[in-house]
């Protein structure tokens, strides 16, 4: 072995050991990135100021941490991501730049004036609304403005409050129905807000909800109630259809004219024949008068005669009685209420789609065949009896028979999984760089490597031919007569030739400059090489 080592040379050996220190700092790094635990992610989106608060907190806790990207997203090792979270949001962060009801925790609120509190408790709540909202799916940040107006003293009208909402999607749009329960979600949580006086608007400017009056809220509750109704039956008249003729082979619109008027009547009536005696009343009386009559007679015409004279009279008698009977009349009072929403006339479209019947020939395309008068007759009955429909009220149910305008489907199988399946769960991309670096570190071992391990320990092994020979100095043969070998050394000494042909062989090529140097040689001491090559000749034969 230091035989080895003293025939390779001082360069081959530092280059050896160069090559060798590189490969194992390689391999080194390889393994360590192999063993050490991947990195998961954190947190993502966070400001600065707020990144610069968490990196804080995992230093003080010791744990590892790397920030990436523009410096919003931290990455911990996956297994500490828990308690990493957990230990953060004990202390309040992130908080997705927003201040919640934690503002009333500082101790600091003793000399603070009422306007300060008010305008705390505004932050507050704005802060914990944005919260919420951003909890929601789809909704990656908001912003929340609230208007309080105060009443004031000796005021008959008072301002209504308001909201202004800018939210941050994650996707490209918002459904209404999630933009209306945004807009309730923030009208329950804030006194006196009404849900019409709250604006909604995207990141880019895209006005999702508008503030509007009664009226605009109710038209806009009338045009929500209407498209409503409208889906229902669509999706009632599709499902069964399709349920008939294949999925995706039927095509349903529907129009619903609706009356929305709210109607309140009032009837009363009376039943003469539903009469029943509420009280009666009966009186009787009798009376009796007499009535003399008197007459004028001679006497009492003549002086001192007889003056008055009685004549007979007559006598009456009355008798009477009375009934008085009251009844009770029935009577009935309806007060009735329609609300709004009643259907007026409904119309509904139904396409259908034809049946696809096969060739004739083994390669022929298939045939569109239209579906019977009879078959189509029995769709329109079920559409109407899905529907309600009534001819008095006017609805309209066509249902036609046409060819869809489609890319013809095949009949393949769903395809298999792929052969990565089975990983299941686990991190991939993980597992592909670790392959990766594997394959780099085997292919520079096998064709960087080893070619110039194998070039050095030749090199340094054999060696090239050597001028030998049985008596000369310095591996050069003696030849009689002639102290050319000792000339040819002195020459090769005083000229820095070493005095072998060095012949580099890694990667297969000779050292183009010591054969130059060996050739100058040549030229110079031409007869002392001729006696050279005639003695390596004898020797060979």
């Amino acid at each position: 072995m230091f035989d080895f080592i003293i025939k390779a040379g001082p360069n081959r050996l530092y280059a050896a050991l160069a090559i060798i220190a590189v490969v194992a700092a390689l391999l080194f790094t390889t393994f360590v990135r192999m063993g050490g635990e991947p990195k998961a992610l954190l947190f993502a989106g966070v400001e600065m100021r707020e990144a610069a608060e968490i990196t804080q907190r995992l230093e003080q806790a010791d744990i590892p941490y790397e920030v990436r990207g523009d410096g919003s997203s931290i990455f911990v090792a996956r297994s500490r991501v828990p308690e990493a979270r957990m230990m953060l949001s004990a202390d309040g962060l992130p908080s997705r730049g927003s201040i919640g009801y934690e503002i009333f925790d500082q101790p600091d609120a003793l000399g603070q004036t009422q306007f300060q509190q008010n305008i705390n408790r505004l932050r507050a709540l704005e802060g914990e609304l944005a919260r919420t909202i951003a909890s929601l799916d789809g909704i990656s940040s908001a912003r929340v403005h609230l208007v309080l107006p105060e009443r004031q003293l000796f005021a008959r009208d008072a301002e209504q409050p308001s909201a202004s909402i800018v939210l941050q999607l994650r996707r490209d749009a918002l459904t209404p129905g999630q933009v209306r329960a945004i807009r309730n979600l923030v009208a329950s949580a804030t006194p006196g807000l009404a849900t019409n006086r709250v604006t909604i608007v995207d990141e880019t400017g895209n006005l999702l909800a508008a503030s509007s009056t009664e009226e605009g809220a109710a038209a806009e509750g009338i045009d929500a109630r209407q498209v409503a109704v409208e889906e229902r039956i669509r999706r009632t008249v599709t499902d069964i259809v399709e349920g008939v003729v294949g999925s995706g082979n039927a095509r349903v619109q529907v129009t619903a004219e609706m009356d929305f008027n709210r109607v309140e009547e009032r009837r009363q009536t009376y039943d003469p024949e539903g009469r029943v005696v509420r009280s009666t009343s009966t009186s009787e009386g009798n009376s009796n008068s007499t009535q003399r009559q008197q007459g004028v007679t001679a006497g009492a015409n003549v002086p001192d005669g007889n003056a008055t004279a009685q004549a007979p009279g007559s006598q009456d008698s009355d008798a009477t009685s009375q009934e008085t009977v009251n009844y009770e009349i029935s009577n009935t009072l309806r007060t009735e209420v329609s609300e709004g929403g009643r259907l007026r006339r409904l119309s509904v479209a139904v396409a259908v789609d034809g049946v696809t019947a096969p060739g004739e020939g083994a390669n022929a395309a298939p045939q569109y065949q239209p579906r019977s008068a009879e078959e189509m007759q029995r769709l329109t009955q079920l559409v109407r009896s899905a529907v309600g429909f009534n001819e008095q009220r006017g609805d309209v149910i066509e249902v036609v028979n046409a060819q869809f305008a489609r890319t013809a489907t095949t009949g393949e199988a769903p395809a298999a999984p792929g052969m990565f399946a089975f990983l299941g769960d686990l991190d991939v991309m993980r597992i592909i760089e670790l392959a990766a670096m594997l394959i780099a570190s085997l292919a520079f071992v096998f064709f960087v490597l080893r070619p110039l391990i194998t070039g050095l320990v030749r090199g340094g092994a054999a060696g090239p031919p050597a001028l030998s020979g049985p008596t000369g100095a310095a591996g050069v043969p003696a030849l009689p007569g002639s102290g050319g070998a000792a000339a040819l050394l002195a020459a090769a000494e005083d000229d820095h030739i070493e005095p072998s042909i060095d012949i580099a062989q890694i990667q297969g090529r000779v050292r183009a400059s010591s054969v130059k140097k060996v050739a100058e040689v040549v030229n110079q001491h031409p007869d002392e090489s001729v006696q050279i090559i005639r003695g390596w000749l004898n020797n060979a034969m």
